[in-house]
């Protein structure tokens, strides 16, 4: 009997562990699910948890790709008839580009500067500024250039955060590799620059596709930097699209269940095709094989 304690203990173990495992998934799934069936209810059963007798709808998503500016036009009747809203901004696919836009930008751009940051900051005695400076730079750099309430501030505003996140994480992987072949690349004729470009990069695949999802994911759902940089409603991005739907007078629960849909689907696509390679860079950064 002694001799099966161990197996016994260790399956109990595992049940645990599976249970805590399953307990958190149903907490991290079930507010999707619940927007995704509010927003199969009709307008007028959306704010009624217990209404369950209704035919699925997708009248939601309907409302919400021709809202453009719920504050704005349109009436909103009686409990048994649909939304009547009309919205005289900008076009959901609109929102839907500039989410792509900046988010993809500044994924690019924090992943080209962090790259050459974290590689100076694992090779050279580089130092660094104070954090204070990081955040001041884009907004002189903004009232020197004149570009606020665009899509390049956005972009920058995203890369304050970003950057210095992209440097951290590459500098592990950068400190890891062999400088030996970088300076054998150097002694075949290669600057400093190629022997990075052509000798660690490739074989740090794992490191820049882990990183930029991350950086991706942070800004495709960032919400307060494109809500305070822009007032141009065909500058703002999906985050703010949401938040539309809450206006002073009123609470559109089901347009605004569908565009909280269409804002985090792409996220979870892009998750469930490219995960392996997020785990592939948190394995590699940890050294877990």
């Amino acid at each position: 009997m002694s001799s099966d304690s161990p197996i016994i203990k260790s399956r109990a173990g595992e049940l645990v562990a599976d249970s805590v495992l399953v307990v958190f998934a149903l907490f991290t799934v079930f507010p999707f699910l619940w927007v995704v069936w509010t927003a199969l209810k009709p307008e007028h059963l959306a704010l009624n948890p217990g209404a369950t007798n209704f035919t699925p709808t997708l009248e939601s998503f309907e409302l919400m790709w021709n809202l453009v500016d719920a504050g704005s036009g349109g009436t909103r009747e009686g409990a048994e008839s649909t939304v009547d809203i009309t919205r005289g901004g900008s076009p959901v696919h609109l929102y839907l580009f500039n989410t792509l836009f900046v988010a993809g930008a500044a994924t690019l751009l924090s992943l080209a500067v962090g790259a050459f940051a974290a590689y100076s900051i694992a090779r050279f005695d580089t130092g660094g500024m104070p954090l204070r400076v990081a955040f001041l730079l884009p907004i002189l750099i903004w009232d020197a250039l004149g570009i606020g309430n665009s899509r390049t501030a956005i972009v920058l505003a995203y890369m304050t955060f970003a950057i210095p996140f992209a440097v951290w994480f590459l500098t592990v992987f950068f400190e890891g590799f062999p400088e030996e072949l970088e300076e054998a690349a150097m002694v075949d004729g290669d600057t400093r620059v190629r022997a990075v470009i052509n000798i660690i990069v490739p074989n740090m695949k794992p490191a820049f596709f882990a990183t930029g999802i991350l950086i991706f994911i942070y800004s495709w759902n960032n919400f307060i930097f494109p809500f305070l940089l822009t007032n141009d409603e065909s500058l703002r991005t999906m985050p703010v699209l949401v938040s539309t739907y809450v206006t002073s007078s009123d609470l559109l629960v089901s347009p605004m269940s569908a565009a909280i849909i269409v804002t985090v689907s792409p996220v979870l696509i892009l998750a469930y095709f490219l995960g392996k390679f997020l785990i592939e860079g948190m394995n590699a950064q940890t050294g877990i094989d």
